[in-house]
């Protein structure tokens, strides 16, 4: 009888052991943080597994000798396959390597959905995308979008996309067909 309880108190501690360090990705993929994205913005650019993801909250830095009109702009390295240019998301993630922009590896990272407007045929990222990929749009450049809304009587998106690094903005129509 010894030797059973002896067996069970070990297998017990075994079980209890293997069974907290045992780590299911799934799981973590479909659970969003406790904590508030690092990050939200438009994917602006995708290259192989990466993604540019620009915030279009400006940061005023200006008081303290900085700039007045700053753009959080950070590439990850390990999107997901569906994340497309022109999705607006949020990002959580550990760490940010020094540079402009920023260098990380997503944690977590959802899409804002992008319903269609009343009227319109293109979502609002399906627009945005149009835009980006644009001839009139430096291609891989650093953007940010100043706005975007659909016009129902013109039946066309008109959307201003700064160029960050020239200082340059964009005034861009996109039909919506």
């Amino acid at each position: 009888m010894k030797r059973f309880c002896c067996f069970i108190l070990v297998l017990s501690l075994a079980l209890s052991i293997f069974g907290c360090t045992v780590k299911n990705d799934d799981d973590n993929e479909k659970k969003a943080p406790n904590a508030e994205a690092g990050i939200i913005g438009y994917v602006i650019n995708k290259q192989n597994e990466g993604i540019l993801v620009v915030s279009n909250e400006a940061q005023d830095f200006s008081s303290t000798g900085g700039i007045e009109e700053y753009y959080n702009a950070i590439w990850f390295s390990n999107a997901p396959e569906d994340i497309k240019v022109g999705d607006q998301v949020k990002v959580w993630f550990d760490f940010v390597r020094e540079s402009y922009p920023g260098q990380s590896e997503i944690e977590h990272i959802e899409v804002i959905s992008s319903p269609k407007s009343d009227g319109a045929n293109l979502t609002e990222s399906e627009a945005l995308s149009k835009a980006l990929t644009s001839p009139e749009i430096k291609p891989n450049g650093l953007h940010v979008v100043k706005s975007i809304a659909y016009d129902k009587q013109a039946d066309r998106w008109n959307m201003e996309i700064k160029e960050i690094w020239e200082e340059k903005i964009y005034h861009i129509q996109i039909q919506d067909n």
